[in-house]
């Protein structure tokens, strides 16, 4: 695992447990403001351009009954989109449209056959794409198709694509002040502006599926839980758990939660990767089926083979890892950036790839490719860190690609194999920029926090910060000094540690075996202590999940 460095945020130390949020809210620089947010503050981010240019003209499509064609990609945030524009359309008693789901093979973005397969379309809606997708919106509005573009992708000074209308925050000439939302909780805006636009006698409620749906989306595409993603993602959850939806209702079991509450880490790793699945191993179609499906036969056989092709996903993922581990090996010491490629490694995969060897193996822009000899291209996903702009990276390095697109932290390329080792060399020296600093992996604890307050109390207060993601992480406490006393490793493998505290409090390290003894760690030995507070439901009492320990502060 990569060595993490840690500091505590702020030097204040709470001396009650009504101290806590107050003083982690200071530290993350929020205000009390944060803890709230309902439903109707979303209203303001109606006013992002194009939603009212957009929401009436798809309203005068509607009005004349001509054929629509919406385009999602295939990831969770492209089909949760997709499903809500259909759900909605179907409410309002209009079925004259098709739905296309690219093809993984086919890469991001708007595929040609959406076009050229529908004669006598009026309008293209595309959700979580076509910003960038000049050929197939260009093809569109030449053979007179209105195109919509609902997206939230990075929006540079050229190459956008020629869309009727272009709802996208990230537009330089957008003033909304919020321009964090993903696609879907877009497509959840865009409704709720053309529902107000469309001359029909049903006007749908957007609580229930469609707030799950966005939550959904929000989470995946982890994107900041933030000002409008925040209200999204508890109202969707809020929604979710009272079951109201059946194909969420579906998922949550085949994935082994019923009976718990829903919270935005299973959105995260539970429902997102079995929707995600669809698009990875085999057609994104399946996963966009189940979350419109009526049917509850058909609902129980599309959610197992979602679980069927996430089982999949887990056993090629965890195949490729541990190849390039064994690469890694062999790695030249002190470069940035990590860029590796194989025929062998399927192209829906290596997004996920790219991200669990950043966190477990290279601290730093990785770029993974599944390679297509016969055809000579690679197409590579990508994840940073922070304080690398892989968007810009990649803009430094356009001449060497065929197709590219994504922002700042992830980002999707193709090139021809011929251009491999140049594009390789170019990627690394535009790390070289960059200070060494960007590259070491450092750790924020929130606070130091006293053995003493952690309590049934503490976790409730708690609870006021969810949900939980990216932009607003779980807390994550420090404790000095502590005896740490293991119990017993466990698990299949029994590489995990059951581990008690000197006050008592009882422990989980994930992983922590390896960790444990590698440093010689004697038993009761006074270790700092980094971890996060949680609620055992099965024994009724609060339990440290450990995120490291050691000798971490001086």
């Amino acid at each position: 695992m990569v060595k993490i460095q840690w500091k505590i945020v702020g030097e204040r130390k709470p001396e009650a447990v009504g101290d806590v949020v107050r003083i982690l809210l200071e530290n993350r620089g929020l205000g009390p403001s944060f803890l709230d947010g309902s439903l109707g503050d979303l209203e303001a981010h109606l006013c992002i351009r194009g939603m009212d240019e957009g929401a009436e003209l798809m309203a005068r499509h509607l009005s004349e009954g001509g054929k629509i064609v919406l385009v999602g990609d295939y990831d969770c945030d492209g089909i949760t989109s997709l499903a809500q524009m259909s759900l909605f359309l179907r409410e309002i008693g209009y079925y004259n449209f098709e739905v296309v789901v690219p093809r993984r093979s086919e890469g991001y973005g708007i595929p040609m056959r959406a076009v050229l397969d529908h004669p006598g379309t009026r309008l293209v809606v595309a959700m979580d794409c076509g910003t960038l997708d000049v050929a197939p919106v260009s093809l569109a509005r030449e053979r007179g198709m209105d195109c919509i573009v609902i997206d939230h992708h990075e929006v540079p000074g050229k190459g956008v694509a020629p869309a009727t209308v272009l709802i996208n925050p990230k537009h330089p000439e957008c003033g909304s002040t919020f321009k964090e939302f993903c696609s879907s909780g877009l497509t959840l805006l865009f409704l709720a502006r053309l529902r107000r636009a469309v001359n029909s006698s049903r006007r749908p409620s957007l609580g229930g599926k469609y707030l799950i749906l966005a939550a959904m989306g929000t989470v995946s595409d982890i994107v900041p839980l933030v000002e409008g993603n925040r209200i999204i993602t508890r109202s969707g959850l809020h929604n979710m758990n009272s079951r109201c939806y059946p194909a969420a209702r579906q998922l949550v079991k085949t994935a082994g939660l019923s009976g718990k509450p829903i919270t935005a880490g299973h959105l995260g790793f539970y429902i997102g990767p079995r929707i995600n699945a669809a698009g990875r191993m085999a057609d994104g179609r399946a996963a966009y089926e189940l979350l419109v499906e009526e049917e509850p036969a058909a609902m129980v056989r599309l959610a197992e083979e979602l679980n069927r092709l996430n089982s999949q996903r887990q056993r090629e993922e965890d195949l490729i890892v541990d190849a390039i581990r064994l690469r890694l090996a062999d790695k030249p010491a002190g470069k940035k950036t990590l860029v590796v490629g194989d025929p062998l490694w399927p192209a829906g995969i290596i997004g996920i790839v790219a991200s669990r060897i950043q966190q477990e193996l290279h601290y730093g822009p990785v770029i993974v490719f599944s390679v297509d000899e016969e055809a000579g291209i690679a197409r590579g996903s990508a994840r940073s860190v922070q304080g690398f702009d892989i968007h810009r990276a990649l803009r430094q390095c356009d001449d060497l690609l065929l197709k590219w697109g994504g922002h700042k932290m992830a980002a999707g390329m193709t090139l021809s194999l011929a251009h491999m080792d140049e594009f390789t060399r170019r990627f690394e020296e535009s790390a070289c920029d960059c200070p060494d600093e960007v590259f070491l992996p450092r750790g924020k604890a929130d606070m130091e926090l006293d053995l003493a307050l952690i309590s049934r109390q503490l976790v409730e207060e708690l609870k006021r910060l969810e949900p939980h993601g990216f932009g607003n992480p779980a807390p994550i406490f420090a404790s000095r000094q502590v005896k740490v006393r293991v119990r017993k490793a466990f698990g299949r493998a029994r590489n995990h540690l059951r581990l008690v505290l000197n006050n008592g409090i009882e422990g989980i390290f994930w992983k922590g075996v390896q960790h444990y003894q590698t440093n010689g760690f004697k038993d009761t030995e006074s270790l700092d202590v980094v971890y996060q507070v949680e609620w055992d439901e099965f024994n009724g009492k609060p339990v440290v999940s450990v995120r490291d320990l050691g000798r971490l502060f001086r």
